[in-house]
């Protein structure tokens, strides 16, 4: 098309979405409804994604070396723990400091531990590592216990695999959810710019008998379509800032059941959501117009 048909196209397209009010709020309607309801599930399950990530790093090994170890025994585990895939922090503890928070944790009773100095101390140096993932555990364990003058590798493996066990839910549910949702999203904008088509046949009919051609008709609602569904898109977006904005408002409060949680920040949450709703919006608003047409468009 030239120019000015496009011009004139894309000028229709906009006039039809203030023309049919009634059905364009309906269209806009269902479209902000459903995008809502998705992005409170896909809020939800991010968030619950953190937390289960958070759980995962928590995931700790503990490493004993043996009362015979040097120095450069130490230094060598040191490093070579620094270099290794799928550990977030190694932390030396030697000895004496941890004779040392053993009597802060005692308390009261730290008299009993009077009698140990750093020449009696029973606990040995230890490294305490932190994991990025469950799925390392299990090799990093049999990497430590390779490193000279280790005596002892601990960790919990119910903890682990019970950890691991919640990650994997939690993803496998959240996907087939979000998956769930945006197919009936994509039903219930698509059902509703149908009936916007449907209320105007006999428009297209007339514009088909006197000579226009299929895509010169169907742009015009194409570009309707797109118009809805990012409308839709930016007060579903606008809806959803606002519910969460308050849920993190009352997670401030420290007698609100929601302070146990820890809520991602508001534009974590917001422009990832927002931009799935303008793509889902505008793509599903386009597309439904225009397979709406088709047996419109057979005369």
């Amino acid at each position: 098309m030239k120019f000015r048909s496009w011009k004139n196209v894309i000028r229709e397209g906009v006039k039809n979405t203030g023309r049919n009010r009634v059905m364009s709020m309906a269209s806009i309607g269902a479209i902000m409804a459903a995008l809502f309801v998705l992005g409170v599930i896909i809020a939800t399950i991010i968030n619950l994604n953190n937390a289960v990530a958070e759980l995962e790093s928590k995931v700790e090994i503990t490493i004993y070396m043996a009362k015979e170890a040097s120095e450069e025994d130490i230094k060598e585990a040191k490093s070579k723990l620094n270099s290794w895939e799928g550990i977030l922090e190694a932390k030396f503890i030697d000895k004496d400091q941890a004779l040392e928070d053993w009597r802060k944790e005692m308390g009261d009773k730290s008299y009993l531990l009077e009698g140990y100095t750093s020449e009696n101390n029973p606990l040995p140096d230890t490294f305490l590592i932190r994991v990025e993932n469950p799925q390392y555990v299990e090799d990093l364990v049999n990497k430590a216990k390779t490193l000279a003058s280790v005596e002892e590798v601990r960790y919990s493996s119910d903890v682990v695999n019970s950890i691991s066990g919640i990650a994997r839910a939690v993803r496998f549910v959240g996907m087939a959810i979000v998956i769930l949702l945006s197919i009936m999203s994509i039903i219930i904008i698509s059902n509703a710019i149908k009936m916007s088509v449907h209320s105007r046949r006999r428009e297209i009919n007339i514009m088909k008998y006197i000579g226009a051609t299929n895509w010169y008709i169907r742009w015009p609602f194409l570009i309707e379509g797109l118009i809805l569904g990012m409308i839709g898109a930016i007060l579903a977006g606008a809806a959803t800032a606002g519910v969460y904005s308050l849920l993190l408002k009352k997670a401030q409060e420290p007698d609100n059941f929601l302070s146990i949680f820890g809520l991602l920040p508001l534009e974590n949450i917001v422009y990832p959501i927002l931009s799935l709703y303008l793509i889902i919006g505008c793509i599903i608003g386009a597309l439904a117009s225009g397979l709406s047409m088709r047996k419109y468009l057979n005369v």
